[in-house]
């Protein structure tokens, strides 16, 4: 069917928009193609005397194919001939049909091709220009079979085919005024539409954004909470450093050198308790380009990041020995992060004795897939499908807002073009990020 409307179109290109355009130019050709062809065949059943005709119209029709083929090699050429074909062909057509009407007193339906002429100009040209040659046609068959020479037709075939004529004019005329109107209609429901779903995609990306920002506002929120986790021993270790080094001030018990050890230790503590907040600061930038990462060293950083929440919690992780994936290395952590965070929950929240949690990473020059499993018996077969939506959470009891699955997918699908989805296992919930690679 492609090889057809190809052919059909003459190999040219048509939007959308032109429609219409496309409609008429295949068709142009396919009349084109069918009027030549019969041509012929008249032109050999004349030769061979199956049909007869004189002379001159045998070289007429002669004639007439050359003009078709001349045509059909003017659309192939170039679609912006078209008009010019369209008027050489009915023009050509007309030719013929008036020798046939002259020349062949015998042939009782020589009238009828007109009404073909008449019906191919409505769909080729339109309205205007078809009433014009309907009436040039009329007027001249009137002329003709009155002033010039007798046509060979009675007065009532006559008067039958002047009413016939002005009927099927005004049918095709009404008729192809409805299909232009419906169709202008169409195109601007058509166009209507197309805003209200720009309109509503443009909602849905700002919906998104917002959703995506109280999910990074969330996360900031665990960030502080690890943060203080992180912070609690050190600054209790300053404290009690900072509480010696005073006991020895005041006694002068120690030398000068214990106490610049002490103050070396401070310093160690403090660049370290600075360095934990620049690594959750830089977790919390939005990535605009691809970079090259190293994915151990990505989920370490995550893993470091709930070190105080995974005390209780046996983490196996399968590395990749140092493989490296390109594509935004903070997105990537953030969603590492909400699954889990998820992980981490449910385990509390059903109070398994046992605590495990699995992640898995493969990956090649062209695809990453990374699993992470918990023990914590599965999701419920009733929800499973539901877990992604927007604001659907089964933790209501412990706050849970219901976006985190919801932001973690839109980051792997939108942002990243690859996939996030869940399966029960024999352990509990398997999620599993597949994205390309580059």
């Amino acid at each position: 069917m492609s090889f057809l409307d190809n052919f059909l179109t003459s190999g040219h290109y048509f939007d959308e928009k032109e429609n219409l355009a496309k409609f008429r130019f295949s068709l142009l050709n396919s009349l084109l193609l069918i009027a030549t062809f019969f041509t012929v065949i008249n032109c050999v059943a004349s030769i061979f005397n199956f049909i007869t005709f004189t002379n001159l119209y045998e070289k007429l029709l002669f004639v007439y194919v050359l003009i078709n083929i001349f045509s059909i090699y003017l659309l192939r050429k170039d679609k912006n001939m078209y008009f010019l074909t369209v008027n050489i062909i009915l023009i050509s057509s007309l030719f013929i049909f008036y020798a046939a009407l002259i020349t062949a007193p015998t042939d009782e339906f020589r009238l009828i091709w007109f009404f073909l002429v008449l019906f191919t100009s409505f769909l080729l040209l339109g309205k205007k220009y078809s009433l014009l040659l309907m009436l040039f046609m009329l007027s001249s068959i009137f002329a003709t079979n009155f002033f010039i020479m007798d046509l060979g037709y009675s007065r009532l075939a006559l008067f039958t085919f002047f009413n016939s004529f002005i009927i099927f004019t005004a049918f095709a005329y009404f008729f192809l005024d409805k299909i232009e109107k419906d169709a202008l209609e169409f195109h601007k429901l058509n166009t209507r539409l197309k805003d209200k779903v720009s309109m509503e995609v443009q909602q849905r990306q700002v919906q998104e954004k917002m959703l995506l920002q109280q999910s990074r506002l969330a996360g900031m929120g665990e960030m502080m909470d690890s943060i203080a986790h992180q912070w609690r021993q050190p600054l209790m270790n300053i404290n009690a450093i900072l509480m010696n080094m005073e006991r020895g001030i005041e006694t002068k018990a120690h030398p000068k050198a214990y106490l610049e050890k002490k103050m070396d230790e401070v310093i160690t503590l403090t660049t370290h308790m600075s360095q934990t907040i620049e690594d959750f600061r830089s977790l919390l930038k939005t990535e605009k380009q691809k970079t090259h990462f190293f994915i151990d060293k990505s989920i370490d950083s995550v893993l470091e990041l709930y070190e105080a929440s995974l005390k209780n919690i046996e983490v196996h992780v399968i590395p990749t020995k140092g493989k490296t994936f390109y594509g935004y290395n903070n997105e990537f952590i953030q969603v590492i992060m909400i699954l889990l965070h998820n992980a981490i929950d449910i385990l509390h929240v059903r109070n398994i004795k046992e605590k495990r949690i699995f992640i898995t990473v493969s990956v090649d020059d062209n695809h990453l897939s990374l699993y992470i499993e918990d023990n914590a018996k599965g999701i419920s077969k009733k929800v499973i499908h539901k877990i992604f939506d927007p604001y659907f959470t089964t933790k209501q009891v412990t706050g849970g807002t219901g976006l985190g699955l919801y932001i973690a997918k839109i980051i792997i699908e939108q942002n990243m073009q690859g996939t996030l989805t869940v399966t029960n296992t024999n352990k509990g919930a398997k999620f599993h990020i597949s994205l390309p690679n580059g």
